[in-house]
């Protein structure tokens, strides 16, 4: 069994802090008011928020956590706690910013929203990648599928989010909605492996 290493545990804390940070800055600052999908289980929080109308950190939380429950055995148990710490922090502080500080969107342009939302959400899942976690119960579902079927993760996760992107168009009844979801999706893998890799 592995020896649980304290330094590297904060280390990770801290980088699963600011990545949680940055995620709810992009989600609540660009993304849900400009109702702009994201990719992973964010992305289908910001579409049941404009259908139901609950708190969107709340929907986060109620999406990820029984999936990463769900998907325990298969993704470690200090991985899953990690994981369920940055799902659970990323959620609180997206409500925080939304529904308690109220911040509005910093730019009305999807363009501009869709880019710095992309970029901020990128490094934000980047640094949560970093500290050796996953910002969201997609993880979950491409490990068990993937255990128990030939498709690898990378193509669940994929499908997941292209399943997001031609819903975004019907629930935002805008076809334009789900093209610049697709944008933000792609900006965000980006920006996710420069932080992992450095490479532009």
């Amino acid at each position: 069994m592995k020896k649980f290493d304290t330094f590297a545990e904060l280390k990770n804390a801290t980088y699963i802090a600011l990545g949680s940070t940055a995620l709810a800055l992009g989600i609540v600052l660009f993304l849900l008011p400009n109702k702009i999908a994201t990719g992973g289980t964010p992305g289908m929080a910001i579409l049941l928020h404009h259908l139901i109308d609950l708190p969107t950190g709340v929907l986060m939380v109620a999406i990820n956590v029984p999936l990463l429950l769900a998907g325990f055995h298969y993704l470690g148990a200090l991985f899953a706690g990690r994981t369920i710490l940055a799902v659970l922090l990323s959620s609180a502080l997206v409500d925080l910013f939304a529904e308690v500080l109220q911040l509005g969107a910093l730019s009305d342009n999807p363009l501009l929203a869709t880019l710095y939302g992309g970029i901020v959400i990128g490094l934000g899942v980047g640094l949560i990648l970093r500290g050796n976690a996953s910002a969201g119960g997609s993880t979950a579902i491409a490990r068990i599928v993937s255990s128990r079927s030939s498709i690898k993760p990378g193509q669940v996760i994929f499908s997941i989010d292209m399943l997001i992107i031609l819903s975004s168009g019907f629930v935002f009844q805008d076809i334009e909605r789900a093209l610049w979801s697709l944008i933000s999706i792609y900006v965000t893998a980006r920006c996710i492996d420069m932080v992992l890799t450095g490479a532009p």
